[in-house]
C-alpha cells in the first residue's frame, strides 16, 4: 500500500508572483495553495429554501440531541449527516432519492444558512449516495455478517465526509494540514526502516492534533490519499476500483489501531501549537500574508495579536464545553438517582436515605465546575516561545544537517533498565487504584452510602473527572512551555487511576449504551422529524398556490 496522492507540498512549485524571500519553499507554497483555496460564493440561481417556522423546531431539537453526546463543535455535522442517512435506510436501504430530504433536514436544523445550498447538490449528493451504497454491497457480498458490519459502518462514515466535502469543501484547511504533515514527517525517524508506515501514522497524528479530526474524517482522508479517483467515480464507473478498495479498507483500519499510534500522536501534539497559531495568522490576514510573513517585526506584531485573542477564546471555548458536559452530567445524574437510588432504597434497603442521594446529584457537577474554574490559560512567556518557532517553521530546510541528526525516534517499547524495577512499579500502580477507590468507598461508607449509592457516585465522579480532563487539555491546545508544578507527580497519582476508569467508562460505556441517545434517536427524532417534513411540504405546498394568484 501506498499514499498515492502525496499532497502538492512535498514538491513544491516556484510561484512567480512570490518574490525571492527568506521563507522556504514549503511556506511559498503554502501561500499559493491558500490563495487558490479562498471560498467562493455560490453561483446558482436556484436555491434549495425551507420554512422558517419548521427550521426553528429542529434547530432546537439538534441543540438538545447534541447536548446529550460528548462531541466537538466541528464533528457535530459530519456526525449529523450520518445519523440522518442512517436513519433514513431504516425504510430505504439502499439510500434511493434521500439527498433532497437530508439536504433540507442540515438545513431545518440550521447546520446551513437558508438559501445558500444551490440545487444541483442534490444530484451531486445523491451520486456520491448511490456511489458508496455500491460499493458496500458489490464489497461485502459473500462476507460474514460481521464483517458485513464492519464493512457497512467503514462506508457510512466515508459516505457522511464526502457529502459534507460536498456541501461545504475546506480546500484550506487540508492544504494547511498537509503543510504541518510535510515538514512533522521529516521531523521522525522511520520505524525499523520502513517510512512509509510512519508517514502513515504521523498524517494520522497531524490529522488529530491538529484538525481535530475523528476516526471517521481520518478514514475518509487516508482513503483520499490511497485512492485519490475515489472522489471523482460514479457507481457505474466505480467497478474499477473494487479490486482494490477492500484491501485498502483493511489497510486504513489497521493504520487507525497501529501499536505506535499513541507515541506517535503524543510527540507530534507537542509540535502543534505553533501551527495552530500560524493557521490563525493566515485566517486573518489572507490577502496580505505574504508580507508578513516576509517581515519579521509584522509576524511578531501578529502572532502576539492572535495568541492573546486565542487565550481569550480558550476561556471562552472552556466555558461552553464545561457547560454542556454539566448540563449532560447533571442531566443523566437525577435520572440515575430516580430510576436506581430511590427504588433500591424503597424495595432492597427499605428505607430511604436522602443524604446520599443528594450528594450523589450535586457533587459530580460540583466537581466538574471546581475543575474547570481552575484551570489557567498561557501567558507572555509562552508566545514568544511561539514566535520563535513560527519563525523556524516557515525558513525550514528539511535537507539542513542538523534537521536530519534531530530526526525524533518512535521506538516500540521503552527501555526497560530493570525488570525489578518494572514489578515494582507496576505493583505500585496498581497500588494507587486501591488506595484511591479504596478510600472513596471508605468516606462513602461514613455517610452511610449503600452498594448502588456508592456505585452510582464512584461511575459519576470517573466520568466528570474524564470529561474535566479532556476539557483541560483545550486550555493545553497552545502550550509550549512545561507547566508542571512540585505537587503534580502527587496529583498524578490519586487521579490518573479516576481517569482511567473514566475513560473506559465513556469509551466502552456510554458510548454503546447512552439512553438517552436511543431515546432521542428513535423516541423522538424518527416521529419529530416526519411531522416536520410534512408541514415543510405544506408550507410550500401554501406559497405555490399563493403565487398562482394574479
Amino acid at each position: 500500500m501506498e499514499l498515492t496522492n502525496q499532497p502538492e507540498l512535498k514538491q513544491p512549485v516556484e510561484d512567480t508572483s512570490v518574490p525571492p524571500t527568506s521563507i522556504s519553499h514549503f511556506a511559498q507554497a503554502l501561500v499559493k495553495s491558500w490563495n487558490l483555496g479562498e471560498a467562493k460564493p455560490s453561483t446558482s440561481t436556484n436555491k434549495i429554501s425551507v420554512s422558517q417556522t419548521v427550521s426553528f423546531v429542529a434547530f432546537l431539537y439538534e441543540k438538545m440531541r447534541n447536548a446529550v453526546e460528548f462531541r466537538e463543535e466541528h464533528l457535530i455535522r459530519r456526525a449529523t449527516i450520518e445519523r440522518v442517512i442512517k436513519r433514513r435506510m431504516l425504510l430505504n436501504e439502499n439510500g434511493r432519492d434521500i439527498s433532497e430530504l437530508l439536504i433540507k433536514e442540515l438545513l431545518w436544523a440550521r447546520y446551513y444558512e437558508n438559501n445558500t445550498i444551490g440545487e444541483e447538490k442534490v444530484q451531486e449528493v445523491q451520486t456520491t449516495i448511490d456511489k458508496y451504497f455500491f460499493l458496500r454491497n458489490e464489497i461485502s457480498a459473500g462476507r460474514s455478517g460481521k464483517e458485513q458490519e464492519k464493512i457497512a459502518s467503514f462506508i457510512l462514515d466515508i459516505l457522511s465526509c464526502e457529502i459534507e466535502e460536498v456541501l461545504s469543501p475546506n480546500p484550506r484547511l487540508e492544504a494547511f494540514t498537509n503543510f504541518a504533515y510535510q515538514l512533522l514527517r521529516l521531523t521522525v525517524a522511520p520505524f525499523d526502516g520502513d517510512p512509509l508506515e510512519k508517514d502513515i501514522q504521523v498524517y494520522i497524528a497531524v490529522e488529530r492534533t491538529f484538525a481535530h479530526s475523528d476516526d471517521p474524517l481520518i478514514r475518509y482522508h487516508l482513503l483520499k490519499l490511497m485512492l485519490p479517483e475515489v472522489t471523482g467515480i460514479t457507481w457505474k464507473t466505480a467497478e474499477k476500483i473494487l479490486p482494490r478498495f477492500h484491501e485498502i479498507y483493511k489497510d486504513i483500519e489497521t493504520n487507525i489501531i497501529h501499536p505506535l499510534g499513541d507515541k506517535t500522536r503524543n510527540y507530534i501534539k507537542k509540535q502543534i501549537p505553533p501551527y495552530l497559531i500560524l493557521q490563525d495568522v493566515f485566517t486573518q490576514n489572507d490577502k496580505s500574508i505574504l508580507k508578513i510573513l516576509t517581515d519579521e517585526d509584522k509576524l511578531k506584531e501578529k502572532v502576539d495579536e492572535t495568541c492573546r485573542k486565542r487565550y481569550d477564546e480558550t476561556k471562552g471555548r472552556l466555558r461552553r464545553t464545561g457547560i454542556r458536559s454539566f448540563i449532560y452530567i447533571l442531566l443523566t445524574k437525577v435520572i440515575f438517582a430516580f430510576l436506581l437510588e430511590l427504588p433500591y432504597d424503597l424495595y432492597i434497603v427499605k428505607n430511604v436515605n436522602y443524604i446520599p442521594i443528594i450528594i450523589n446529584v450535586i457533587f459530580p457537577p460540583f466537581l466538574m465546575a471546581i475543575i474547570i474554574l481552575s484551570v489557567t490559560v498561557p501567558g507572555d512567556e509562552n508566545t514568544r516561545k511561539i514566535f520563535n518557532l513560527i519563525k523556524g517553521i516557515i525558513v525550514y530546510d528539511p535537507q539542513s544537517k542538523e534537521v536530519k541528526a534531530q530526526a525524533f525516534v518512535i521506538g516500540k517499547k521503552a527501555k526497560v533498565k530493570s525488570p525489578l524495577f518494572t514489578a515494582i512499579f507496576s505493583f505500585l500502580y496498581l497500588l494507587t487504584y486501591l488506595i484511591t477507590f479504596g478510600g472513596i468507598i471508605y468516606i462513602l461508607s461514613k455517610f452511610n452510602f449503600n452498594p448502588a449509592s456508592q456505585a452510582i457516585f464512584i461511575f459519576f465522579v470517573t466520568l466528570v473527572t474524564f470529561f474535566a480532563y479532556r476539557i483541560i487539555i483545550i486550555t493545553h491546545e497552545y502550550l509550549v512551555i512545561d507547566r508542571e508544578g512540585p505537587l503534580t507527580p502527587v496529583v498524578d497519582f490519586f487521579f490518573l487511576p479516576v481517569i482511567r476508569v473514566g475513560q473506559w467508562l465513556s469509551g466502552e460505556v456510554l458510548a454503546k449504551f447512552n439512553v438517552f441517545i436511543f431515546f432521542f434517536d428513535f423516541i423522538i427524532e424518527m416521529p419529530l422529524k416526519a411531522v416536520v417534513e410534512v408541514i415543510d411540504e405544506w408550507v410550500h405546498f401554501v406559497r405555490l398556490k399563493k403565487e398562482e394568484i394574479v
